[in-house]
C-alpha cells in the first residue's frame, strides 16, 4: 500500500494536534481460465478478473483523536480488470471510531460471519478451493450489507469477538451476524453465525461456520465446517485441507469438501437477500456435492505472486444425472 497523504493538524490549543493519513491500496488478480460448466457440460476459456482476491481499489484513513481514540473510514471498489467495469464503493463504505474499547464501525462494512468465513479454506479461499464451484452453499451469505453497524472487540489472550447488524432497506432484509475466534501462535478457531431476514414475510435463512487451524511449521492443516438451514430444510459441509511451504517462496494447497442436504440452491443465484431457497420434495433423497482443489502459489516479491491450479466438482441431485464442473488456470496477483 501507498500512503499518498500524511498531515498533522494543530488544534486550536496551539498544544494539541491530531496526525491524520489517507492510504490508497488496491489488488490487481487476472488469470486465464477454461471452465466446465456443471450446468451446460460446456467449456469455455477466457481471460479473467479475480482468480484469488477479488480485484479492488480502496482508500482508507485514520485520525488520531488522542488518548488512544483514532476516527477511521474506507471506501472501497471492485474492479473487473477484464473489462476495466467497476461497481461503485459497494464492497465497503464507512466511517468508524476505534480504540481500547475495541473497533465501530456504521455504513457498508464486512459483516461479522464474513471476517471469519474464509480463514481455514484451502487454496487461500480462492477459485481453487475444494468448495468453491456451488460445493458449499454457505457460500451464498450476503457479505456486506447496507446500513449495517458492525462493533469488534479487543484481543484478550488470543481471543476477540464481534457483532455486526444490517438494518436493509427496499431491496434488501436484515443481517444480524457474530463470531468468535481464538488465534494464537499455532492454533486458531472461530465459529461465526448469520441470520438473513427477507424483506417479505419468507423464513430467515441461517448459517454457520466453523473453522480450525493448526500450523506445524513443514505445513498448516486446515478444517471447515459449515451449515445453512430455511425452514425444516437444511444442508450441512465440510472440508479439509492443508498448505505446505516449498522452499522460500512456494506454496502448495489443496483439500477436498463435501456437503449434502435437502437445500438444493437458491433462487436467483445471486448474492443478496430476497433470494429464495429451493429444497428437495417431502421424502426425496439429499443432494451431495463433492470438490478437490489443489493451487500453487509462487512469491515473486512481497506485492506479487504467480498462481495456477484446479478444481473439479460434482452434483449429485436424485433422479437426474451428475452434474460435474471443473476449472483450470494460471493467473497473476499484484497488491498495492
Amino acid at each position: 500500500m501507498k500512503k499518498i497523504v500524511a498531515v498533522s493538524l494543530v488544534l486550536a490549543s496551539g498544544a494539541a494536534f491530531a496526525q491524520s493519513s489517507v492510504t490508497l491500496y488496491g489488488i490487481a488478480d487476472m488469470n486465464i481460465a477454461s471452465r466446465k460448466s456443471a450446468d451446460t457440460g460446456e467449456r469455455t476459456t477466457q481471460v479473467n478478473s479475480s482468480g484469488i482476491y477479488e480485484s479492488r481499489i480502496g482508500f482508507k484513513g485514520s485520525e488520531d483523536l488522542g488518548g488512544g481514540l483514532k476516527a477511521n473510514f474506507q471506501l472501497e471498489q471492485g474492479i473487473a480488470m477484464n473489462t476495466g467495469a467497476t461497481n461503485g464503493f459497494s464492497r465497503q463504505s464507512w466511517v468508524g471510531l476505534s480504540g481500547g474499547f475495541g473497533a465501530f464501525k456504521a455504513g457498508k462494512a464486512w459483516s461479522a460471519f464474513d471476517e471469519i468465513a474464509g480463514a481455514s479454506q484451502a487454496a487461500l479461499n480462492s477459485m481453487f478451493a475444494p468448495n468453491a464451484g456451488g460445493v458449499w452453499l454457505t457460500g451464498s451469505y450476503k457479505d456486506n450489507p447496507n446500513n449495517g453497524l458492525y462493533y469488534e472487540t479487543p484481543t484478550f489472550g488470543g481471543v476477540s469477538g464481534a457483532v455486526s447488524y444490517g438494518l436493509g432497506d427496499a431491496g434488501e432484509g436484515s443481517v444480524a451476524s457474530m463470531f468468535v475466534k481464538y488465534a494464537n501462535g499455532p492454533v486458531y478457531a472461530g465459529v461465526a453465525l448469520q441470520n438473513e431476514k427477507g424483506t417479505d414475510a419468507s423464513e430467515a435463512i441461517k448459517y454457520t461456520r466453523v473453522n480450525g487451524a493448526y500450523d506445524l511449521g513443514v505445513a498448516k492443516l486446515l478444517a471447515s465446517y459449515g451449515r445453512v438451514a430455511a425452514g425444516e430444510k437444511a444442508t450441512k459441509e465440510w472440508q479439509l485441507g492443508v498448505n505446505v511451504p516449498v522452499g522460500a517462496a512456494w506454496m502448495i494447497s489443496g483439500g477436498v469438501a463435501r456437503s449434502s442436504g435437502g437445500i438444493t440452491g437458491y433462487s436467483p443465484a445471486d448474492n443478496y437477500i430476497g433470494k429464495v431457497v429451493n429444497v428437495t420434495a417431502p421424502g426425496v433423497a439429499d443432494v451431495e456435492r463433492t470438490g478437490y482443489g489443489i493451487a500453487a502459489f509462487y512469491t515473486m516479491s512481497k506485492r506479487t505472486k504467480l498462481y495456477g491450479g484446479f478444481q473439479a466438482n460434482t452434483t449429485k441431485v436424485p433422479g437426474a444425472a451428475d452434474a460435474d464442473g471443473n476449472v483450470v488456470a494460471v493467473g497473476v496477483l499484484h497488491q498495492f
